[in-house]
């Protein structure tokens, strides 16, 4: 099928530079169907696998708006820091050549650099629910001008707790707004949000619920002890590839990355323990391509746009297949082909008594879905699963969309 050209569309001339300077020719299929729609103003709820180009879809369809009507204020709410940096640093780039006021507000970050940005005024604000509300309480944001507002990854923020949170965000929005909601699935919850903050809008799914059809998927099943000596033999097999190592602790991704480097195979490290300024710099880096190996908990599987990952390599599985297809989903975007492999321990280690506090840290301890930008009400564990099994035990068939709602407005790609 002939992908459209975002000169096809009607695109402004400055942003249009923008994209060229990004290189960005050919739009991806969710930006073919969506762009179009929020250029009309219209509310939009868009379901598509991760790696499909969400971001530049609704961050052109912003800067455009914006560019026609100035009296538009838009918010963007996220999941994670990592993921408000890079939200505005690619919508920065978008409209580069617009005057335009984009923010990143969000927690780990002081208060007194965001309160002097929000007073300077501002075009788009992304940001973590739980810093936003702090920013509202002390009143230097204001949601009553917000009349343009996108919930990015919605299932991801629903999952962390953070619905309260978007519940007061969304009640106190202009009622006149546009609203655009981005999720990997559409599940009840998600439909519940739709029913009470959004009329009538456009439902555009696009592809299959799950893992990206591209990624070539491969299972090993090895000792607990053969674990470490195959990883360094995927490695240093693949020279030139960009890869992420997902394990299941804070602790042992520090023992993996320290022996990966003892043994001349150069690694860094990226978990919820450390600074914020240190996860910046390790993110940064890793995009700029400094080093090819990161080794990460799963604050790495969502919310981490690096373009040209190549390998997703599951040192330890992940505790569900939600969170299975959210890692796997760093490679194989854009369209791109991509490799998993994971490994599956055929001796894995028992579980630790709840509550136990002697011994050393069991493998695939808790990883951190995500960084919040305050508790949770519900936590969720992540251990290491095994077994004898060529494949995970948790599976990886996301059943079908059930209960869509009959919906003349909706589209089906």
């Amino acid at each position: 099928m002939k992908k459209m050209k975002f000169s096809e569309m009607n695109i402004s001339r400055r942003t249009m530079e923008a994209l060229d300077e990004m290189g960005y020719t050919d739009a991806t299929e969710v930006q073919e169907k969506t762009i179009p729609f929020i250029l009309q103003g219209e509310s939009v709820v868009v379901r598509s696998q991760t790696g499909t180009g969400k971001t530049a879809a609704f961050g052109i369809g912003l800067v455009e708006t914006i560019s026609h009507d100035r009296s538009k204020k838009c918010l963007i709410l996220v999941p994670t820091r990592e993921l408000a940096l890079q939200v505005a640093t690619e919508i920065r780039s978008i409209a580069k050549h617009h005057n335009m006021n984009v923010y990143a507000i969000y927690g780990g970050q002081g208060m007194g650099h965001q309160m002097s940005a929000l007073r300077r005024g501002f075009d788009i604000v992304v940001a973590t629910p739980g810093r936003l509300l702090d920013h509202v309480q002390r009143g230097t944001m204001h949601l009553s001008t917000v009349n343009c507002v996108v919930l990015d990854e919605a299932d991801r923020m629903l999952d962390m707790g953070f619905k309260p949170d978007i519940d007061r965000i969304l009640r106190q929005l202009n009622p006149e707004r546009q609203t655009m909601l981005f999720s990997a699935t559409l599940e009840p919850e998600i439909r519940r949000i739709m029913g009470s903050y959004m009329e009538s809008p456009e439902i555009i799914e696009i592809g299959p619920v799950g893992k990206v059809a591209k990624i070539d998927e491969e299972f090993i099943t090895l000792s607990r002890a053969e674990k470490l000596d195959r990883l360094k033999q995927i490695l240093a097999s693949e020279p030139t590839s960009r890869t992420i190592v997902f394990v299941g602790s804070k602790w042992q991704v520090e023992v993996i990355c320290q022996k990966l480097n003892r043994h001349g195979i150069e690694a860094k490290y990226l978990h919820g323990g450390k600074s914020q300024t240190q996860r910046e710099r390790t993110l940064r880096e890793f995009q700029e391509g400094r080093f090819r190996i990161l080794i990460a908990t799963d604050v790495a599987a969502r919310g981490l746009h690096v373009e040209d990952i190549s390998h997703i390599i599951n040192y330890d599985q992940a505790d569900s297949t939600d969170m299975h297809t959210h890692r796997i989903g760093r490679t194989g975007r854009m369209g791109k082909a991509g490799r998993a492999i994971t490994f599956i321990e055929s001796d894995p280690l028992p579980k630790r008594p709840r509550g136990g506090r002697g011994g050393a840290p069991r493998y695939g301890g808790s990883g951190l879905p995500g960084q919040r930008d305050r508790p949770s009400p519900s936590g969720h564990g992540h251990g290491s699963s095994g077994g004898r099994s060529r494949t995970p035990a948790h599976g990886h068939n996301v059943p079908g969309q059930r209960n869509r709602p009959r919906d003349r407005r909706h589209r089906q790609w």
